[in-house]
């Protein structure tokens, strides 16, 4: 028995609504916290951070890190950390309650042989050695620093990491 042609379109349509509802439910943005969200942000600037190391060596930390301790790392490595730049004293600041925001930034690290010479772009003193840690600004994808050390200062140990399983798998 076959059911009259004005029963199915209202049931077509409410099927088409319903995938529509679903479609745009799960398109949306989400909230709460997710396990790889610090490894998607900083997604963007791991092409040129393969590029600061010339692909040399292997990604061993990848992390969302603040300016405070971008300065505090810099400082652990023997670096002094740059001065924000002053504004002019004839032309001060519109606003000099507000506060200015901070680029989003990440570090990235990469561990293999980097001689003199290698990084043109790491901080003095140590400009050799076998690790380059770059702090690299998320959007419009920058260099804020780059640090070329022998070790890696104390609560910066890379832990688990995705790209040996990925590496040796293939």
């Amino acid at each position: 028995m076959t059911s009259p042609r004005w029963l199915t379109a209202p049931a077509a349509l409410v099927g088409l609504a319903m995938l529509l509802a679903l479609t745009v439910a799960c398109s949306g943005p989400r909230s709460g916290a997710s396990a790889t969200s610090d490894i998607s942000a900083c997604a963007a600037v791991l092409p040129l951070a393969r590029n600061i190391v010339h692909d040399q060596g292997t990604l061993t930390l990848i992390r969302r890190i603040n300016q405070t301790d971008a300065d505090a790392l810099a400082s652990k490595l023997g670096v002094t950390p740059t001065a924000p730049s002053q504004p002019h004293p004839r032309h001060p600041r519109p606003h000099p309650a507000a506060q200015t925001r901070q680029p989003k930034t990440c570090l990235i690290v990469y561990h293999g042989n980097y001689p003199p010479g290698t990084i043109t772009s790491a901080s003095r003193p140590a400009v050799a050695g076998h690790y380059a840690l770059m702090v690299l600004r998320v959007r419009h994808a920058s260099i804020d620093r780059v640090l070329v050390s022998n070790r890696l200062p104390p609560g910066l140990k890379p832990g688990f990491s995705p790209f040996k399983i990925l590496k040796t798998a293939f």
